[in-house]
């Protein structure tokens, strides 16, 4: 995304009082100057992120922006800017800045995520930020003296991005109390943490750079009790896994490089870590392992996480079968992210009959013809939209699937129209073709708000006209739909109108889709289970039989609606139900003698 400095400058000036949190993410810049609009009038901003954006090769940060910030926020709550511009590290920043907005908001500031700078230039930083829980990133000196340096006493993570052996008693104090550590080496030290470790009973996240290998995550197994999410950049093997699994139960997000692995590694994954929603597994080598293939630990790890929704495995040729990928698509229920390697082109098929909810694919090592792939994105997996193909240098094929923006798709009314759709389709008797559809819309809102093009093909995809109709700013009325079938058979009369059209009639109330109209005739029930259509004479006891039918076969009644033409006259009840009742109970309403016409209709 390009943001020009007009964009800036705009939102601060319309929106600068209201604006709470904002973040700049891969965004290019013309320069860094061009936030100085954003510190100066957004004076209520609580939480400021910039991260990987891209400013002009002669634009060199000067921190300008922070200064004028650090003059006008009294509020800040969150600010990070460990490396907000790409190619440009923010060495120039003024630590005089960062502390003067520390004093400023010293009752507010609570996180603050910087580019690495050595720990004893923030000493007067701490001083004011006394609410501080998270830090990051400072670099330990070696020979620095640490006697009077002291962090906020809330302190619960800590970023250091040099950690020397010898400054480990620096540490210790404050172990106890960390929920977040994130801690590296340096580029010319490694050493063992274990030490470390072993005093984080509280520790929930963890990077690391130790060198202990299985040791280490031994020791994490065995005093980390509440880690969550740990990022290993050391090589271990299968055993360290397995001591971990055993060890962390509450493990979400496992990110380690192997050098070894097996069937029994990754069943130990499934049987101990059922709140496992992220596994990223890089293999070092393939010369060593003799547990091939992983189909059935892949297939055990999957049944056990049955959270998962991102795997990564990268594999050598045989690690894992056509069958694996199999289990992949048939175990893999939540994955929504999935990056495999060496895999084969049969295999690419039975993973495209299942893996439901899928939308990201990448797979490397995998001699795929372009062809195959086209068929198994846009007709096997419909919810698929990114997939990447590595075939070796030079040889990368990537396809996208066009996406609805998520502001559209979390309009409500598009659950409205599919469900309308799906029940204006079961309305048309069999044999009986639908030769025209119409949607009209009725709603407060201006029509180029709504989506139409989407609207239309949810419900159909021959629509012959469509209407569009504001209202005068009704708000209770924000948006409704009316479905047409016309020309067809229907299996319920009364939903044909005087034209000879099936005719529903939807609109979301207090955030809920409901039927509000059946032909003719009013109604209002929730879309949110299955429907039952029910024309009879409006008589006595008829409507108590058929919540009687249904309470006997434990059929939970979520809304149920009445309209009648005349008392003693024609009626039509809708009820919604949380499950389909039989077919018994289907027929027993069916031959109540009140009851001249009854469908069911699935959502």
């Amino acid at each position: 995304m390009i943001v020009s400095p007009s964009d800036l400058k705009l939102l601060a000036e319309t929106r600068g009082d209201n604006l709470r949190s904002l973040e700049f993410r891969a965004c290019k810049m013309f320069s860094e100057d061009d936030l100085i609009d954003i510190a100066r009038h957004c004076t209520n901003l609580r939480s400021l992120s910039l991260e990987y954006n891209w400013i002009e090769n002669d634009c060199m940060p000067n921190g300008k922006w922070l200064h004028e910030l650090a003059l006008c926020n009294t509020v800040m709550e969150s600010l990070n800017f460990y490396l907000p511009f790409i190619r440009h590290p923010s060495h120039s920043y003024d630590i005089e800045d960062i502390t003067h907005l520390a004093k400023k908001c010293s009752n507010s500031l609570v996180y603050m995520n910087i580019f690495p700078r050595s720990l004893s230039d923030f000493r007067r930083f701490f001083k004011h930020a006394e609410k501080l829980d998270r830090f990051g990133c400072g670099i330990i000196d070696e020979d620095w003296d640490y006697s009077d340096f002291k962090f906020p006493p809330n302190i619960r993570g800590l970023c250091i991005e040099e950690l020397h052996e010898a400054s480990f008693p620096f540490l210790l104090p404050y172990l106890n109390q960390l929920r977040e550590l994130d801690i590296g080496c340096g580029l010319f030290e490694h050493n063992c943490q274990c030490s470390l470790f072993e005093r984080c009973p509280s520790l929930e996240v963890l990077v690391t750079e130790d060198i202990c290998g299985d040791e280490g995550l031994q020791v994490l197994g065995q005093f980390c009790k509440k880690l969550r999410k740990l990022t290993h950049h050391g090589w271990v093997t299968q055993m360290g896994l397995i001591f971990l699994a055993q060890g962390c139960p509450n493990l979400e997000i496992i990110k380690v490089k192997l050098l070894d692995i097996s069937n029994e590694a990754l069943e130990c994954v499934g049987t101990h870590l059922k709140n496992l929603c992220d596994l990223r597994i890089r293999l070092h080598t393939e010369d060593d392992i003799t547990d091939l293939p992983l189909d059935n630990g892949v297939r055990a790890m999957l049944m056990g996480c049955r959270k998962l929704e991102r795997l990564d495995i990268n594999l050598c040729v045989g690690g894992l079968t056509d069958v694996g990928l199999g289990y992949i698509g048939k175990y893999g229920h939540n994955l929504r992210s999935l990056s495999l390697w060496n895999v084969g082109e049969v295999g690419l098929l039975e993973l495209s009959k299942g893996c439901p909810k899928l939308r990201k694919l990448r797979l490397k090592g995998c001699p795929f013809s372009e062809q195959a792939v086209a068929t198994f994105v846009f007709n096997n997996n419909h919810t698929l939209r990114y997939i990447r193909i590595d075939r070796g240098p030079g040889n990368v094929l990537v396809l996208t699937r066009p996406v609805v923006s998520a502001e559209v798709l979390t309009e409500l009314y598009v659950t409205l129209a599919e469900k309308l759709h799906r029940l204006a389709v079961q309305l048309v008797a069999d044999g009986s073709g639908a030769e025209s559809v119409k949607i009209t819309y009725t709603s407060s809102r201006a029509t180029d708000d709504l989506d139409t093009p989407l609207v239309r093909n949810l419900v159909a995809k021959g629509i012959r006209n469509e209407e569009r109709l504001i209202l005068d700013g009704s708000s209770e009325k924000p948006l409704e739909i009316i479905v047409q079938i016309a020309q067809v058979k229907s299996r319920f009369a009364i939903a044909v109108s005087e034209f000879g059209e099936i005719k529903l009639q939807g609109r979301v109330k207090d955030g809920v889709p409901h039927l509000t109209k059946v032909g003719a005739f009013e109604v209002d029930v929730r879309l949110d289970g299955h429907i039952l259509l029910c024309r009879q004479v409006d008589e006595p006891n008829t409507i108590s039989r058929v919540a009687s039918i249904l309470g006997e076969e434990n059929v939970n009644i979520s809304s149920m609606s009445v309209d009648r033409a005349a008392p003693r006259k024609q009626a039509v009840m809708v009820i919604a139900v949380d499950e389909k009742p039989s077919k018994e109970a289907l027929d027993k309403i069916v031959e109540i003698p009140a009851v001249e016409e009854f469908v069911f209709l699935a959502l």
